[in-house]
Parts: structure tokens; sequence; C-alpha cells
């Protein structure tokens, strides 16, 4: 599951870095690709926790989920506060990259809702 993911942010950072450059804006590329790369290892921690999670009994897959969200929060907030660090870094596009794990997961559950809806 953690390579599909991998696979389909890359295309779509490499869809959105294709229009960037080619729509004049090329100095938000970096800022971008910081925040993608961000949301890949956010990405995966999720997919770790979920497959570690898997193993325990639900009361202690419950408290384990629930350290694991502030962890991760953790991360997503000291790289936003990096990014505002680094000056040639693009502030909205890092969070627009941040953003593209959330888009691939809705990208993701819309195709298999109409998939389902139309099998019938």
């Amino acid at each position: 599951m953690a390579r599909k993911l991998l696979l389909q942010l890359s295309a779509w950072a490499a869809t959105v870095v294709g229009v960037l450059y080619f729509t004049g804006h090329g100095d938000k590329i970096a800022g971008f690709l910081a925040g993608t790369a961000i949301s890949a290892v956010y990405g995966l921690l999720v997919c770790y926790r979920v497959r570690r999670s898997a193993s325990l009994s639900p009361q202690k897959a419950v408290a384990y989920m629930r350290t694991g969200w502030l962890i991760r929060l953790a991360f997503i907030v000291l790289a936003l506060a990096w990014s505002l660090k680094v000056p040639s870094l693009n502030f909205g596009a890092v969070v627009a990259g941040l953003l593209s794990l959330q888009i691939i997961i809705f990208v993701n559950g819309f195709y298999l809702v109409v998939r389902h809806s139309t099998a019938k």
C-alpha cells in the first residue's frame, strides 16, 4: 500500500511541477516539492502506524494510534516552521505540497466509490 501511495504522490508531484514550470511559476517548485516530500514522509508514518497497530489488541491499538497522531502533528509543525526559516521556499507552495497526501487519498476514495456504485 505504501508503494502505491508513493507512486501516486510522485505522479501528482510531477504533474503539478510541470504545470508550475510551464505557467511561469518556477519559483514555487522548490516549496511544492519540499511540501510533497514532507507529505510523503507523513504518509509513510501513517502506513507504519496502521501496519503496526494491526498486530495489537484493540485497546492497545487505539492507544498506539492516539499517541502517533501527536508525533505526526509535531512533525508537520516543525516542517512548517522550517519552511518559514528557509527564504528560498515559498510558504504557500509548501502548504500546497503538504496537502498532496490528502488529495491523493480523496481521489482514491472517490475512485472506489464511483467504481463500486457503477459495478451494480
